[in-house]
């Protein structure tokens, strides 16, 4: 099996100038490479994007490695990046891990676009 057929990434530019890109499927040894490519691409925009993982139902640790090297990437070329996994099984080994400290992550996909795009967030929704 292919990485293609274990996971999709799909492009959706808003109009605050910030790309999310919509993750589903698996991230596992036969995918990360698409996975990281995706990454790549986003971080090489120089443009903010948020990552939303929602869609994710695995990610091994091949994923998780590119995760903090696209944080790492981020920081050094100053580029404002989100994650969203919060109903992804991701989210557990995140915090048991500790890169939820680390990472950008964000509940929704409208909480990381009103933080990257400058919006203050409603009152309710903080």
């Amino acid at each position: 099996m292919s990485g293609s057929d274990v996971i999709q990434i799909q492009l959706e530019r808003h109009e605050s100038a910030v790309t999310v890109a919509h993750v589903t499927g698996d991230i596992d040894l036969s995918s990360a490479d698409a996975f990281r490519e995706g990454l790549a691409q986003g971080v090489a925009s120089g443009n903010a994007f948020v990552l939303n993982l929602d869609g994710v139902t695995f990610m091994g640790s091949l994923g998780f490695s590119a995760l903090v090297e696209t944080h790492h990437e981020t920081e050094r070329r100053n580029i404002r990046w989100g994650i969203v996994a919060g109903t992804s099984p991701i989210i557990r080994p995140l915090k048991i891990t500790g890169l939820e400290q680390v990472l950008p992550l964000y509940p929704t996909v409208p909480d990381a676009l009103a933080a990257l795009s400058g919006s203050p967030l409603p009152p309710a929704a903080q």
